[in-house]
């Protein structure tokens, strides 16, 4: 009987750090879910969260090397364009700036990697694979365009001025994983392929057209798209020259799109309410004449010292020094670039 007592015992010993060790991995997997759904529910449509959850992968947040799109869109000279624009008016113009480019990215299944502060960057083929994704960013990329220029006949009705977009898109091996430190991480892409991008945004600005992209995005959707090949123009923190194409149009498919109503969120700015009464009448004095603005003064700049042995034949003028046999002519430019147009080859 009391061999029975301990066997009962340590069954039910047994028992309780079983459920104790299966209450416990609920409990990591709980954390791990709400993890994932907080972060990329930022990213993607709620579908595509329940199927990252339903893989349970557990290199979801380590990094990892994928082949992905990236295209990066932003709003041309946007410093100057809201330098006479009021705060919230500015806030109103990317609100719905954002709306137009986030709907068309999500729409062509990309996610939004990151909001800059005049433009949007989306990623496509991450964090699920897409064997489709050039056609979807180059689609997105269009229907950017067409919604930006809609927009242009609702601004104008509205006494506003019209925003003019460059997008710039790319493909290659990148690593794609969860960055940042301990209060604040996101999913993101890095390599240099991802950064070819931004550059490839700032030649659209550069070549005067909306879209730019690169040889590895199109070179398998020749027969799909109408483009324009561009070639010989140096990009700046990038070795090699630019090897794209412009694209111009979609030749298979028509592709409708509208903005659902409410996309484009307005901001409501609140004022804060004064802290004291309010002031008792008194006469308006006259404002003070502005003072004059203070210049600085130059300060006079010493001749450098100049050293006789540098110098030779002083009563004819300045040369250089003998021993100088290194030109100081500067490089010659690089060659111009070239755009393919419809009639032949365009020097730019």
């Amino acid at each position: 009987m009391p061999v029975l007592g301990w066997l009962i015992a340590l069954a039910a010993l047994g028992a309780l750090a079983g459920c104790v060790a299966a209450w416990r991995r609920w409990r990591a997997e709980r954390r791990e879910m709400a993890r994932v759904r907080a972060t990329f529910a930022r990213y993607v449509a709620p579908s595509v969260v329940d199927h990252l959850l339903a893989r349970k992968d557990e290199r979801m947040f380590t990094g990892q090397a994928v082949r992905a799109t990236v295209l990066v869109c932003r709003v041309r000279n946007f410093a100057h364009f809201i330098e006479p624009l009021a705060p919230e008016e500015t806030l109103r113009y990317l609100n719905e700036f954002y709306a137009l480019a986030g709907t068309a990215v999500q729409r062509r299944r990309g996610i939004i990697e990151s909001f800059l502060g005049d433009g949007i960057v989306g990623v496509f083929g991450v964090p699920l694979e897409n064997p489709t994704q050039e056609d979807d960013a180059l689609q997105a990329a269009l229907e950017i365009v067409r919604n930006v220029v809609a927009m242009r006949q609702r601004w104008a009705s509205q006494h506003r001025r019209a925003l003019t977009i460059g997008i710039g898109i790319n493909t290659g091996e990148m690593i794609a994983g969860d960055a940042g430190f301990r209060d604040r991480r996101e999913y993101t892409v890095v390599g240099s392929e991802a950064m070819f991008a931004h550059r490839l945004q700032e030649a659209a600005f550069e070549l005067n057209a909306f879209i730019v992209a690169s040889r590895a995005t199109c070179e398998t959707l020749a027969a799909e798209y109408k483009l324009v090949p561009v070639a010989g123009v140096p990009l700046a923190g990038v070795r090699r020259l630019l090897d794209a194409y412009v694209v111009r149009a979609r030749l298979r498919g028509a592709e409708r799109f509208t903005v659902p109503a409410g996309a484009m969120v307005e901001t409501t700015i609140e004022r804060p309410e004064p802290l004291t009464a309010a002031p008792v009448a008194t006469p308006v004095k006259p404002p003070a004449p502005e003072p004059p603005l203070a210049r600085p003064r130059p300060r006079p700049v010493p001749p450098p010292a100049v050293d006789e042995d540098d110098l030779h034949d002083l009563s004819r003028g300045w040369t250089f020094p003998r021993d100088d046999a290194k030109a100081i002519v500067p490089d010659p430019p690089p060659p111009r670039a070239t755009y393919q147009g419809p009639g032949g080859s365009v020097d730019l």
